[in-house]
């Protein structure tokens, strides 16, 4: 008898408020392993407890914009080379293991009538997508799948619609919604779902 696959989303916040009641049919023991308001060295010093110990099949990893949100943001190629070396530390772990890291997410940043939260002052979507854009070069050089959950998410003025966001950052239900359309067709490609 086989060994039940083993799933761990790996993430902030972003994470840890995903519905999991969307991953109901994956076919695999699900673990959501995102902690509000960390950075990724905060995911890297945790990695060991919340993903190596799991053994997983597959990481889901999400991270970064804590980093980007922080008043001292250190820059698109700091955040990306943070976020690889966490995954290929896991992978030096855990050969066996695949992980598929996520794009940062867009932001509401436009000001409206409702005030927005502070850290979406002085942010934009043009910089959230050049730490994407080393992301995916680094996946590329490191043959780590990267998995583009920006362009399901960007409205066609280049801002995360206001129904897809709680507060300009977080996910409302059907933001969520349509993060599950990218990352079900992961499931499907990696055989976790149907």
């Amino acid at each position: 008898m086989s060994k039940e696959k083993v799933l761990v989303l790996f993430g902030d916040s972003l994470t840890d408020y995903f519905p999991m009641e969307l991953f109901q049919d994956v076919e695999a023991q699900v673990y959501n392993r995102g902690e509000e308001g960390n950075t990724v060295p905060e995911m890297a010093a945790r990695a060991e407890m919340d993903v190596v110990s799991l053994k997983p099949d597959l990481v889901l990893m999400q991270g970064g914009a804590n980093d980007y949100l922080l008043p001292f943001y250190r820059g698109a190629e700091v955040v990306a080379g943070q976020l690889l070396r966490t995954a290929e530390r896991i992978l030096e772990k855990l050969p066996g293991t695949r992980i598929c890291i996520e794009s940062l997410y867009p932001m509401y940043t436009k000001k409206t009538g409702n005030a927005l939260p502070f850290w979406s002052e002085g942010k934009s979507n043009e910089e959230i997508q050049a730490v994407n854009s080393e992301i995916e070069r680094l996946c590329g050089e490191k043959e780590i799948p990267y998995v583009d959950v920006y362009r399901e998410l960007i409205g066609e003025d280049g801002e995360l619609p206001l129904s897809y966001t709680v507060d300009g950052v977080h996910l409302s239900r059907e933001g969520y919604e349509q993060v599950w359309k990218v990352l079900s067709q992961v499931l499907i490609a990696e055989k976790f779902l149907r």
